[in-house]
């Protein structure tokens, strides 16, 4: 289970508020201060967090099935009652007054039962995948703090290309405006400008809607209001995976994949759950021991008379009794209208069902782990193939652009160049980020994410590459 620092919480968030005090509004969080932000303050995770510790007490309470069991009772009575009778002897007119105390410790302590023993087997399977499955929502918190971060710097490079295409495209129209005026181009070059600009407009309107959309979606996780973050370096570069052999990172997966482990837990606590349901025929053998204490005093007054005799007066009257009893129980179930059967038969089928769900489990787990492998792979080469891709839609631009000065090409040829750069700036960005989120969904299936992901890649970012949420 991956565990986090509680000193490096604190001490983390003691910083993060002592420099956000001294930096001033412009101050850029990173990845890492979001992260230890949503460590302490995401929703989800703080459920996950207090159902991992209901969870883990499954194994204590299981195992309380086959320890003694001590009890203490006590109790104290003051009873008054009159009676009044008489026969063809006596007659009895009399008040009496009891005070009765009584104590009594028990022990009880179960011999054979394997029921019980099966339980506790259970209790303890679901004590380790409630482990399991708390490292595995640790290990999602990473991801969805990554996921949402780098959501953000995607749609901030979205919205800044949107806004530098729309202005080289206004700048086209103007001058292809002008070369109408003159008569060096026709009308319809201004339509086709006009038409490209009204396009870019809208898509720079709903990038800017994508990105406040994008800040929003930090603020789920830590409940905070986040308005400055800090950008991914142009240093930053992607390397394939290590090991590089998709086998090894499936084998990995196997033996470390957090959600597996959980499907296992699972399908070993309901073999012990079909055993327990199984056996609850056989005898059950227990031990009592108890020791009891009775004190009680009264006093009786009245008169009773005997053919003429007047015995009148009080009379008083006390008791103290001590007893100790040593019992061997036996239990045997003989008949309960089918209910037994029923439910060894129902637990036979929830552990049939259980193993093939673990079975499921393993075989996703690993064609996930080689189909993510595969991802990282493919986006390292996209990386490298859509760097090379702006320079040489860079370098058409430019050739266009030269050609249309002197009548060789027209006005749709150099807004489609236009277009075509920003688009090779805008895939660059993305395939960044798609590297980045599919190598740690690689460690995730993997069982090897773990908070040190997240410092070292918050090493890449740089403070001064402002990634800031527009006011309007």
């Amino acid at each position: 289970m991956i565990r986090f620092s509680k000193r490096h919480r604190v001490s983390g968030a003691c910083v993060f508020v002592l420099t956000m005090s001294l930096s001033g509004p412009n101050f850029s969080e990173s990845l890492a201060d979001i992260y230890e932000l949503a460590v302490s303050q995401d929703p989800v995770i703080a459920a996950a967090r207090a159902t991992y510790r209901a969870d883990a007490e499954a194994a204590k309470i299981a195992k309380a099935g086959l320890l003694p069991y001590l009890s203490v009772t006590a109790s104290y009575t003051d009873n008054s009652n009159s009676e009044d009778s008489f026969n063809a002897y006596s007659q009895k007119d009399a008040e009496v007054d009891t005070e009765i105390e009584r104590y009594a410790i028990n022990l009880n302590q179960p011999l054979f039962d394997l029921p019980a023993w099966y339980s506790f087997q259970r209790g303890k399977h679901l004590n380790e995948g409630a482990k399991a499955e708390f490292a595995a929502d640790q290990q999602n918190l990473i991801l969805r703090v990554s996921e949402a971060y780098f959501n953000v710097l995607r749609a901030y490079d979205d919205t800044q290309t949107r806004n530098a295409e729309e202005r080289a495209i206004k700048r086209q129209l103007e001058q292809t405006r002008e070369r109408y005026e003159v008569g060096l181009v026709p009308i319809t070059d201004v339509h086709e400008a006009v038409a490209v600009f009204d396009e870019a407009a809208v898509n720079t309107l709903e990038s800017r809607g994508a990105l406040r959309i994008a800040f929003e979606q930090l603020q789920v996780l830590t409940g905070r209001n986040h308005r400055v973050l800090a950008g991914l370096g142009d240093k930053f570069s992607a390397t394939a995976p290590e090991p590089a052999n998709a086998e090894a990172w499936a084998s990995y997966a196997i033996n470390n994949n957090f959600s597996l482990k959980v499907a296992k837990f699972v399908k070993d606590a309901a073999a012990s759950y079909a055993r327990s349901n199984k056996y609850q025929h056989l005898p059950k053998l227990s031990l009592a021991m108890g020791y009891d204490k009775t004190v009680s005093n009264g006093s009786e007054t009245g008169t009773q008379q005997f053919i003429g005799n007047d015995l009148g007066g009080k009379n008083t009257f006390g008791r103290d009794n001590n007893g100790a009893s040593i019992q061997i129980n036996l239990r045997l179930p003989i008949y309960s209208g089918g209910m037994l059967h029923a439910q060894r038969r129902q637990a036979a089928h929830l552990s049939v069902s259980a193993e093939q769900n673990h079975i499921a489990a393993k075989r996703n787990t690993v064609q996930s782990a080689r189909s993510i492998h595969q991802s990282v792979i493919t986006n390292v080469a996209r990386v490298n193939a859509r760097r090379q891709s702006i320079v040489s839609a860079d370098s058409a631009l430019k050739a266009t652009q030269a050609g249309y000065e002197v009548g060789t090409r027209n006005i749709v040829d150099v807004l489609v160049a236009q277009r075509t750069l920003y688009h090779a700036q805008r895939n660059f960005a993305n395939t960044r980020y798609d590297y980045i989120i599919s190598l740690m969904r690689l460690k995730q299936v993997a069982g090897q994410l773990s908070p040190d992901d997240v410092y070292q890649l918050n090493a890449w970012l740089q403070p001064e590459l402002v990634i800031q949420r527009e006011t309007n």
